[in-house]
């Protein structure tokens, strides 16, 4: 999960091509989005390598672990929902942390309905988590500490600007 920083295209670069095209696109909004994309990637990259080399999770897996432990257990459909992912690729997951000496999570027959199956942290995925959470979120504040205070604040409200515009 090892992310190549990309190499952006310059502002100048764009620009020229812009008027190569004659295209009548902003070259700075082009700049900031192409600057998001490699901000992200470079951060995800990190912090994901991190669990990794530290506490051998994938990235998917500890989105499904922080699901079950944040939210409760919850059906495979539901989890799917939960962390943004098709039922089937929960199904593989699932499968797949099951089988492993010792299981992150467990699965359950509900007693309401029995086809239906809960997925719930195991102890040992609890304690995974604990363990993992406060170095993880340790990694992802230390990308914001070059900015200041008011610094974050004026960008989380750029950010959600941005958000609210695209959905």
């Amino acid at each position: 999960m090892d992310f190549p920083v990309r190499k952006l295209p310059t502002r100048e670069t764009l620009i020229r091509v812009q008027q190569q095209q004659d295209l009548e696109t902003d070259a700075s909004g082009v700049d900031l989005v192409l600057s998001l994309i490699a901000t992200a990637d470079l951060i995800r990259s990190t912090i994901y390598a991190r669990l990794a080399l530290h506490h051998d999770l994938s990235e998917g897996k500890f989105i499904l672990l922080m699901s079950l432990y944040g939210e409760g257990e919850a059906a495979a459909t539901e989890l799917a929902l939960r962390i943004g992912v098709t039922p089937a690729t929960v199904s593989v997951m699932v499968k797949r942390m099951l089988s492993a000496a010792d299981p992150l999570i467990t699965m359950s027959r509900t007693q309401a309905d029995g086809r239906t199956r809960m997925i719930a942290l195991s102890p040992t995925g609890r304690e995974l988590i604990k363990e993992a959470l406060p170095g993880h979120l340790k990694a992802i504040g230390s990308f914001a500490e070059v900015l200041s205070g008011q610094e974050r604040e004026s960008l989380i409200s750029m950010l959600r600007k941005l958000l609210r515009t695209s959905a």
